[in-house]
């Protein structure tokens, strides 16, 4: 099955291929600063441990095991959502409508479960950093593209009480690459015509290698819709 960002570069060429018969978009004619806001939602598609906490917080389960096997029944958690923050650059490349530049993504999200207060939590973060693309395909229209991809870095909290009753925390950290397609429009309110918010929706698919105790390398792979609004200037 094709997945989602094999459709996205096969129409990203097929709008390349007709440029000859396009003008320049005059939101591409410049090097240009994009610091957006928005929300993230993570979905966890594969890894040992990762999937095995999923099933834990599912069940509504403390992430601490007692000595004989048994766990605090703590309520039913809430999906992974939080906060995304990106600072992107882009140059026009002489092709038109087409930038090329880099970009920063931060994704921090997290969950607690309903009757477990406090003491329980789980945190999901992730960063995304490398090459990205932005294009303007149509000289009238503010819509564009774009297209990220290099390393994504997972940094995860499992926040439980110990035996003793002591707050305690398992911290985990990977590092591997990762990919994203968005779509977005571009709005200009403002005097200055340059000066633009737009208003975006990235999916990012990440894979990445974790260290965990008892597996080893634990390979995890998750991708994450992140929704906002730019400032491009």
């Amino acid at each position: 099955m094709k997945t989602p960002s094999t459709f996205f570069i096969a129409a990203l060429v097929l709008l390349l291929a007709q440029r000859p018969a396009m003008a320049q978009n005059s939101l591409a004619q410049q090097t240009r600063v994009e610091v957006s806001l928005g929300v993230a939602t993570p979905s966890l598609g594969r890894g040992a441990e990762l999937l095995r906490a999923k099933a834990l917080r599912q069940s509504g389960l403390s992430y601490f095991a007692r000595p004989d096997g048994s766990r605090q029944v703590v309520g039913s958690y809430g999906n992974q959502f939080g906060w995304a923050l990106a600072v992107a650059f882009y140059k026009p490349m002489g092709l038109r409508g087409l930038m090329l530049g880099a970009a920063v993504r931060t994704s921090l999200t997290g969950s607690q479960p309903s009757t477990g207060g406090y003491e329980e939590g789980y945190y999901f973060n992730y960063v995304s950093v490398g090459p990205a693309l932005k294009y303007y395909p149509f000289t009238h229209s503010k819509m564009f593209v774009k297209a990220e991809g290099g390393l994504g870095s997972v940094f995860t909290k499992n926040r439980y009480r110990n035996a003793e009753g002591a707050q305690n925390f398992f911290h985990q950290f990977g590092i591997g690459s990762t990919y994203g397609a968005g779509l977005g429009y571009s709005l200009t309110p403002f005097c200055n015509q340059k000066t633009s918010l737009d208003i975006q929706a990235i999916y990012q698919q990440f894979n990445t290698r974790v260290e965990v105790n008892g597996i080893g390398d634990d390979q995890w792979r998750f991708g994450s819709l992140n929704a906002g609004v730019a400032l491009s200037f």
